[in-house]
């Protein structure tokens, strides 16, 4: 776990400053004191503050950038740092790596070349036309940058956009020569340039001179495995329906065993980055609240300084109103872990800081049931966190080391589900003797039917042929009736299902099951709640009693245990986004009615944040209580 670098997050703000050409009242109307105030009345504790922006100006008195035109000596980045201090306010440093756009005008020689020998991509409307290579004269300029900005009295560098793509520039074509990097190997130039861009981190780091291990450092777009990056910080704009709500629950998931300092940083936007006109409403914000606190994270909210104005007072009371909620509950959650039962285990990745797709199946299932769960590497400590049971869904290279820990794990009564492709390192490893692995299944649609029902149910995404030997049975495989063809003529586009085979879709025996298809990823890609279901009966047989249980409950409401060194909590939240067109929006509140809730162990159960004592009995080592009519969000105290 790494440790907290200075303060630790709590309630922060992230502010673009990213700043087009052509504004000639640059920040006339701002006043560092005023904004620093807006912070404290905000009860903001942390701030990242532009130092550079993508555009390519910077804000501080600079000898080796460009200063935005119009600032004369004007060191507004002092301004704040000093105006924040004074207030307790932490100021980190802003600068984007890959974009530095008008630097890049006068020097193209600095840009990254695509396969087809172009510098500029044909969207200008993206940030991302251009990007500078890791490899040019740009990396000693960046680090130049790095160490004026270190003299100033900062908190932290946030190095954005530190994006991994290709380059075929003269430089990157002699160095890969020279390192045997097969060139028409797109993977191959990908670990090449994550190499440098590794290296070029450690160099970043090196050049904040004797404020290394006293800042707070982070690199957005690189893996989390990277060590001298202090904390995660998960950026996901829940506006967007490609990094919105569904995107935070699986890296937070899987960072937080990982870092003890994280900060969930959503966005004020109503559209995304730039959207100076729209501001979501204050129930989503305070939905982004909710989130950040069932996953022990801290709340940071993205906003965009107007370039004349600053901070704008309808956005400033808004954070406000959240950042007093969130006050409340602090002495119940702050410095809080999640208290899981199931861990899924993925593969290290050394490239980003995503997680594969099937995770945010897994992830989604896991909420609807309400079951607690972490996602672990092959490195993670899912040990010490006492989990009970790990989900498989990738055949990966997880190491010697890895697959000695989950016989030890299986040997002392840990349970496992390997599903899809992890079958394969479930039958290497003795694991799932009770099955004959046939092969690869050879169908491109197949379907499975289990007891009580007629209905053959889809798989979507079919990947191994198993066969029971003296497991119990949960689940049959059956066939299609044809494969997709095209004869010139016709094409078997239509496959219904055949008939039930003497093979099996889901085993079961002692404390391992197996699940023949890659049911995670066919539920995000389809959400099939049969596909739920399926594995509710599997882990119901693996762990028939459960961290929380709340059977009544909706499967849009999800649950949460957090724990600290004096409190747990139960959090238990009803809003949910509401899907419009291509993107999820909260515009109010859900009302849910009282539901029955069950939490092992025996406790005394309190409404938070008023600590008033809620009626609970104690039934087989168990609490069970009601959560009462509420609306949007409940937490309460385990005592």
């Amino acid at each position: 776990m790494i440790k907290t670098v200075g303060r630790k997050f709590r309630r922060a703000l992230h502010f673009d400053f990213h700043t087009s050409p052509g504004i000639e009242n640059i920040l006339e109307n701002f006043d560092a004191e005023h904004f620093a105030k807006q912070m404290a009345d905000s009860h903001v504790e942390y701030v990242n503050l532009a130092a550079r922006c993508n555009m390519g100006f910077s804000y501080y008195n600079t000898k080796v950038g460009k200063k935005y035109p119009g600032l004369g000596n004007r060191d507004v980045f002092d301004e704040m740092i000093k105006a924040c201090h004074k207030r307790g306010i932490g100021v980190t440093a802003y600068i984007n790596v890959s974009l530095d756009h008008d630097f890049a005008a006068d020097n193209l020689g600095w840009l990254k070349v695509s396969r087809d020998g172009r510098i500029y991509a044909d969207n200008k409307k993206s940030n991302f036309f251009r990007m500078m290579c890791y490899n040019s004269p740009y990396r000693a300029h960046f680090l130049e940058e790095i160490r004026e900005i270190c003299q100033y009295d900062i908190d932290g560098i946030f190095c954005d956009c530190f994006q991994l793509s290709e380059c075929f520039c003269p430089v990157c074509m002699a160095d890969m020569a020279k390192r045997g990097v097969n060139v028409q190997d797109n993977a191959a130039v990908l670990e090449y340039q994550n190499k440098v861009r590794i290296e070029f981190a450690n160099e970043i780091y090196d050049a904040a001179g004797d404020k290394k291990g006293k800042i707070k450092f982070y690199f957005n777009s690189m893996s989390w495995t990277l060590d001298i990056q202090t904390h995660a910080e998960i950026e996901c704009l829940t506006s967007s329906p490609s990094w919105g709500f569904d995107c935070f629950d699986s890296l937070a998931a899987y960072s937080r065993t990982m870092y003890e300092d994280r900060v969930y940083m959503s966005g004020r936007f109503q559209n995304s980055w730039g959207d100076f006109g729209g501001i979501k409403t204050l129930t989503s914000m305070q939905n982004d609240l909710y989130d950040a606190m069932m996953n022990s994270f801290a709340i940071s909210y993205g906003d965009h300084l107007h370039p004349v104005d600053g901070f704008e007072n309808e956005v400033a009371s808004r954070i406000k109103q959240v950042m007093e909620e969130k006050i409340a509950y602090e002495p119940y959650t702050e410095d809080s872990d999640n208290v899981v039962e199931i861990g899924v285990i993925v593969r290290s990745n050394d490239f980003n800081r995503g997680v594969p797709y099937f995770t945010k199946g897994a992830v989604r299932m896991l909420k609807e049931l309400k079951l607690t769960y972490n996602i672990y590497d092959e490195n993670g400590h899912f040990e010490d966190d006492n989990v009970k049971l790990l989900i498989l869904e990738d055949m990966a290279d997880y190491g010697d080391v890895f697959k000695a820990r989950l016989l030890d794990f299986c040997a002392k009564g840990g349970r496992v589900i390997f599903t899809g492709n992890a079958i394969e390192l479930g039958k290497e490893l003795g694991l799932l003797d009770f099955i004959e692995l046939v092969g690869n299944d050879p169908r491109d649609n197949a379907y499975y039917t289990v007891d009580g029902s007629n209905m053959r149910w889809a798989m979507y995404d079919p990947s191994k042929v198993i066969k029971n030997q003296n497991g119990t049975e949960v689940a049959r495989y059956v066939s299609n009736v044809l494969n997709f063809t095209w004869d010139g003529r016709q094409s078997c586009y239509y496959r219904p299902q055949g008939e039930a085979t003497e093979y099996s879709a889901a085993v079961v025996k002692d404390n391992v099951a197996c699940v023949c298809f890659n049911v995670f990823k066919a539920y995000a890609d389809n959400f099939l709640i049969e596909h739920r279901d399926l594995i509710k009966s599997l882990i119901d047989l693996l762990l028939p009693s459960k961290l929380v249980e709340a059977p009544l409950m909706p499967k849009t409401a999800t649950v949460a245990l957090t724990k600290n060194a004096e409190h747990t909590v139960l959090h238990v939240k009803a809003t949910y986004p509401e899907h419009k067109m291509s993107r999820g929006i909260i515009e109010e509140h859900v009302y849910m009615k009282s539901n029955p809730v069950s939490v092992d162990g025996e406790y005394e159960v309190y409404l938070l944040p008023e600590m008033k004592k809620t009626d609970s009995r104690i039934e087989n080592g168990r609490t069970l209580f009601e959560t009462g009519d509420f609306l949007g969000y409940r937490a309460f105290l385990l005592k």
